[in-house]
């Protein structure tokens, strides 16, 4: 059991170092849709020695349930698929937070289960995914504090703002070179 939480300790960790966390979600009820054709398990293409794999199940109409292997690492999120005008966006919530069984209970109760965002696009048999520039999102936020609510602390920013606020910075940044870089290609494996 305690192997089973540094590992998922270690796969939050992944996601995070390379993802903005919000307080709020980056939807609506009325943003969220609906495409079966993410259900299933998908690979990292990018570094054919990487074992990431992402497995997508249908947890109730409107959302996912999602388990990401990395490197032997495991981490299960929550996940709503919603488009913005003509993008589409997954937001991730860790399904539960486990911390290491020897970190002071004052640390893990200083930890939240922050929302993740991640730009898709869906097209068979390919899944693309990008999240948050952190350095690119860093920087603009250093000469434009007020541009998005957030708290930085020691280099670590969590978006504050409200989901209208966080939606409409979003749609404001999605140009080349700016809130999201380069796409991750994760390809449908194939059932067993």
């Amino acid at each position: 059991m305690k192997k089973r939480n540094l590992i998922a300790l270690g796969a939050a960790a992944v996601l995070l170092a390379a993802c903005i966390p919000s307080v709020n979600p980056f939807y609506t009820d009325k943003d969220v849709i609906v495409d079966s054709h993410l259900v299933g398990e998908w690979q990292d293409t990018s570094d054919t020695n990487n074992s990431e794999i992402w497995v997508f199940e249908q947890s109730t109409n409107k959302a996912f349930d999602l388990i990401c292997t990395e490197e032997g690492n495991l981490g299960k999120f929550n996940a709503h698929l919603f488009k913005l005008k003509d993008e589409r966006f997954l937001d991730l919530i860790p399904a539960k937070c486990e911390y290491a069984s020897n970190q002071a209970p004052l640390v893990g109760l200083s930890m939240f289960p922050g929302h993740l965002l991640m730009r898709v696009q869906l097209s068979e048999p390919e899944l693309k995914i990008v999240h948050f520039d952190f350095q690119w999102l860093a920087q603009y936020l250093t000469t434009n504090s007020a541009a998005i609510a957030h708290h930085s602390e020691d280099g670590n920013i969590v978006l504050t703002a409200n989901t209208s606020d966080l939606q409409n910075f979003l749609l404001k940044h999605l140009g080349t070179n700016e809130l999201f870089q380069r796409y991750t290609t994760m390809v449908r494996r194939p059932k067993p």
